[in-house]
């Protein structure tokens, strides 16, 4: 029996080391294979090729992103790209007709056309210029092409020129998504088909330049939902995140449950710190997350603190998820602070791996969690080498909001370090977790701090109180003293009038 228990334990030994050794070396495969793949790089817009087109009125305002092509007017002449008019959709649809059709001079409803945008689709086989001198013969003032390409239809981009032309109109791309609802924004759900007017655009639409505001530029519809926001934040909150948390960095070295960091071990010299603001937010931070709220739809309340990390030319952050059973992640916004650092890539993205270098203030926003809220394993991404030092901050998008104790309690505790928390109450977190599990060690520290800091406060009140009172009896006392004397000095004055009657008399 004690040979064979010998034997067994060497077996099991040498079964583990083969576990370790294999996963070791799938390991570094997996990173090399990172460095190795054959990424579709982002972003492919720029603000140069940013345009809206708009409609509704001051209460509802709707809007869609557009890119202008690279001929005709330029976002640069916003008062040639600027058009206000009606959409009419061409007929033909995609301005071709049948193949066995001489090519059109003139679209078939070219008296609609007339004055006004016109719609067509890109799958007509002619070329952004073909498209636009056929728009220009119908008497249309712009051309909006939408993209139905079926590998690509969420894919935006400018259409190319070609042997130098140029029109005087102006031309650009949707999205097949907008394109869908451009063309339900007059309709409602119990909508008789027969009452739906202009294909169910809107009367009037407005063509302008995207200039500095955010737009969109789409990436994956699923698998994972992946999409980006330009100008997110402007250069100057880029500098102020980055600048805030340049003196609070430290080394990131193990996991850190409470600060929204559970898997660290593909960190490597990686500087990170998460900054505690919570309630605390000054009008300018409130107005970024309310921006944030308006361009991504997710309610301001389960939004985290952003925690930002550095990365230098050796960093990088190997292949990883952000959501975690402890922390709630549902979706991630990872905005880039500098035009420097460390490129994000998402080597499982349907299709084609995808890349995105860096742009100072590009947001990349991924959903964590599919629509049965269970991890999209899609979602796997990874921070390479970049060839400069570069900053980067993420905030996470939460199931549930924002506790009372992590949104005015921990803020309040980390105000004197400049939003930065204390070790110790990392510590405290990661020892009620360890004894109480997933599930409810999160929750029971929570309760914890709550607790501990109304007996402060009331601590704090009980003995403000107390030097009140004693401070007020105090000052009762001596008053008392002061009038015991005074009135001891009236009875000796009058024992002295009493005397000097006596005398007088007496005399």
């Amino acid at each position: 029996r004690p040979m064979m228990s010998t034997l067994l334990v060497k077996f099991i030994s040498f079964l583990v080391i083969i576990a370790i050794t294999t996963v070791s070396a799938a390991a570094s495969g997996k990173q090399k294979n990172l460095n190795d793949l054959d990424y579709k790089t982002y972003p492919k817009l720029t603000a140069e090729s940013s345009a809206v087109i708009e409609w509704g009125h001051s209460a509802i305002i709707s809007a869609l992103d557009a890119s202008v092509a690279k001929f005709g007017p330029q976002t640069s002449q916003a008062a040639l790209l600027e058009v206000e008019c009606q959409p009419v959709l061409a007929s033909p649809m995609n301005g071709a007709g049948r193949s066995d059709e001489e090519p059109l001079d003139v679209l078939a409803n070219a008296d609609d056309v007339h004055g006004n945008m016109v719609v067509m689709t890109n799958n007509g086989g002619l070329s952004g210029v073909e498209m636009a001198k056929l728009a220009k013969n119908s008497g249309a003032v712009a051309l909006l092409v939408v993209n139905v390409d079926q590998d690509h239809s969420d894919e935006i981009y400018p259409l190319p020129s070609e042997d130098g032309f140029d029109t005087d109109i102006p031309v650009v791309m949707i999205s097949l998504n907008s394109a869908n609802v451009l063309t339900s924004a007059t309709v409602t759900p119990d909508m008789d088909p027969k009452d739906v007017v202009n294909h169910g655009m809107p009367e009037r639409v407005r063509l302008y330049a995207g200039g500095d505001r955010p737009f969109f530029e789409d990436v994956t519809q699923a698998s994972p939902a992946l999409y980006l926001i330009h100008n997110l934040l402007t250069q100057e909150e880029c500098n102020n995140l980055a600048g805030q948390a340049s003196s609070k960095l430290e080394p990131v070295t193990k996991n850190d449950i409470l600060q929204l960091a559970p898997d660290t071990s593909q960190a490597q010299n990686v500087e990170r710190v998460y900054l505690w603001k919570g309630a605390l937010k000054t009008h300018a931070q409130k107005s970024v997350d309310e921006r944030i709220e308006q361009v991504t739809g997710f309610p301001a309340d389960h939004f985290s603190d952003f925690h930002v990390e550095k990365y230098g030319t050796n960093s990088m952050w190997g292949a990883h998820y952000d959501a975690h059973p402890t922390n709630g992640i549902m979706a991630t916004v990872t905005v880039f602070l500098t035009d420097g650092g460390p490129p994000v890539v998402f080597p499982s993205a349907k299709g084609q791996p995808v890349k995105v270098v860096p742009r100072k203030g590009l947001a990349i926003v991924h959903h964590d969690l599919d629509e049965k809220h269970q991890l999209d394993y899609s979602t796997v991404h990874a921070f390479l080498k970049g060839e400069e030092e570069g900053y980067i901050a993420r905030k996470h998008v939460l199931l549930t909001p924002v506790s009372p104790a992590r949104r005015v309690v921990l803020p309040l505790l980390a105000l004197p370090f400049g939003g930065k928390l204390p070790p110790f109450l990392v510590q405290v977190h990661d020892t009620v977790y360890e004894k109480f599990g997933e599930e409810n060690g999160s929750v029971y520290f929570d309760k914890l701090v709550v607790g501990v800091s109304v007996l402060i406060l009331v601590s704090v009140v009980q003995m403000i109180g107390t030097m009140v009172q004693k401070q007020m009896g105090g000052g009762a006392s001596s008053s008392g003293g002061t009038k015991k004397g005074a009135t001891a000095g009236s009875k000796k004055s009058d024992s002295s009038k009493i005397k000097r009657s006596k005398k007088t008399k007496s005399s």
